[in-house]
């Protein structure tokens, strides 16, 4: 005879708590966030700091930077669109595309940089220029 057998027969012991519904239940086993919107802040500064892969300007475009340079002078508002490299992987080169808006404070043929108030770009990092003094846009030339 089995020493489980007179239980075996038996109802449960039922419970003096009242049953809980099954949506605070179900709030039991959710996922505790002790700082509110915390995860959605990272996500939202891990978007705004997206590193990009280095963009190969065509000869065409080179040129057009280029000429754009040679046009503006020291004191001339511009707003220059530029490549801040944040790391290498392999080999390739990736970081952020940067606007910064300001008056040319110098512009440096022999080193090769435009200085801005707040940056100093280098030539070969510069994406896009923009100035009144050009008059016209890349699209109005095509």
């Amino acid at each position: 005879m089995n020493r489980f057998e007179d239980m075996i027969h038996m109802e449960r012991p039922a419970s003096k708590r009242p049953k809980m519904d099954l949506g605070n239940r179900a709030k039991l086993f959710m996922p505790f966030s002790a700082l509110r919107g915390f995860d959605m802040a990272v996500l939202t500064k891990e978007k705004e700091n997206a590193l990009v892969p280095r963009a190969l300007l065509s000869d065409d475009m080179q040129e057009v930077l280029e000429r754009k340079l040679r046009q503006i002078s020291v004191g001339d508002t511009v707003a220059v669109t530029y490549f801040s490299l944040q790391k290498r992987i392999g080999g390739y080169e990736v970081g952020q595309y940067i606007t910064e808006r300001g008056a040319a404070e110098e512009i440096d043929e022999w080193g090769r940089t435009l200085v801005l108030p707040q940056c100093c770009v280098p030539f070969a990092d510069i994406f896009d220029l923009q100035s009144e003094v050009l008059g016209h846009t890349d699209a109005e030339q095509a």
